[in-house]
């Protein structure tokens, strides 16, 4: 499915932003762009409550 939103951060850049981080963990928001919290609001709460389950 093809967005028509202008991506904040693309996937290559969070990974170069990402990579001097120990321990790092990027995530996509598919089909959102500045407000990712209201257009797909259950993957952006997912992501990080998977993520802290890790820690």
């Amino acid at each position: 499915m093809q967005s028509s939103f202008a991506y904040f951060c693309e996937d290559a850049m969070a990974g170069r932003l990402a990579k001097p981080v120990p321990g790092r963990h990027t995530a996509t928001v598919r089909a959102a762009a500045h407000y990712p919290n209201m257009e797909n609001p259950v993957r952006f709460s997912t992501e990080p409550t998977s993520f802290l389950e890790t820690v």
